[in-house]
């Protein structure tokens, strides 16, 4: 499949088509019909099998697009569940299944991060880069290496890699926002930009307003009657030390 540039309008035309394919309705995740010895659905009628590849494709692919997780993670089985039946119509297999992979890892579902994994050949784990990517960003978070998940989006396979990036790099930013309030009393703004790994000082002004933190001549002051009180799960002071290390080997690089 050929991504198209209107996704809406796309998928419309895809949904109008079916029913004059012989499909009711779009809902039905495989058309039914004769299979063979190992349950694949013997393709005959393979303008129907694409156009159902298709609808179920851009259909995910919009709700990432929307910036709408629930709907993805609706939307990503059935994709799979049809790959599973009709794998003439996997044509863009391994990017939904790094879509998925990168799905789980930004909701933190780690274990069924790993299962899946689990069902990629190992070959292709290394060397297919729609796989690969989810792979090394869960080590890079492991690692506590931040620098490395923000230049993955310079090198990401797909655009659609971007939001769930963005969705991890604000949980570790947060998570680093707590440390810094159990760990500080004063925070120069340009420390506290290295350690969110945040490019410049706007960054981390306007991230401080959402947090309510307060500013004065240069630096945020933090009180123990203020500031948020969920509990930490980061080591406080590995990132402090690894954060600002990270964050000058950033400046390097760019």
């Amino acid at each position: 499949m050929v991504l198209p540039g209107n996704f809406k309008g796309r998928c419309s035309a895809i949904w109008t088509q079916l029913p004059r394919q012989g499909f009711s309705h779009p809902s039905r995740v495989i058309p039914m019909g004769p299979s063979n010895r190992n349950g694949h659905l013997f393709c005959n009628r393979s303008k129907q099998c694409v156009s159902l590849s298709d609808y179920y494709e851009i259909s995910a692919l919009v709700s990432v697009l929307r910036n709408d997780m629930a709907a993805f993670g609706d939307a990503i089985p059935r994709v799979l569940s049809f790959y599973d039946q009709c794998p003439t119509a996997a044509e863009n297999k391994y990017l939904m299944v790094g879509l998925n992979l990168m799905f789980l890892l930004a909701s933190n579902r780690l274990s069924d991060f790993h299962m899946l994994l689990e069902s990629v050949p190992q070959n292709i784990q290394s060397t297919n880069p729609y796989i690969s990517t989810p792979v090394r960003l869960e080590q890079s978070l492991n690692e506590g290496a931040y620098n490395k998940v923000i230049l993955t989006e310079k090198t990401i396979p797909s655009q659609f890699y971007s939001i769930f990036i963005r969705i991890m790099m604000d949980a570790v930013r947060s998570d680093i926002a707590v440390s810094i309030e159990k760990s500080f009393k004063l925070l120069s703004t340009r420390d506290a930009a290295n350690m969110l790994l945040f490019s410049s000082d706007a960054q981390v002004d306007e991230f401080a307003k959402q947090r309510k933190w307060k500013s004065e001549h240069g630096c945020f002051v933090f009180e123990a009657e203020t500031g948020h009180t969920d509990k930490p799960t980061l080591d406080t002071t590995r990132i402090a030390k690894q954060t600002i290390f990270y964050a000058k080997q950033l400046e390097m690089i760019v």
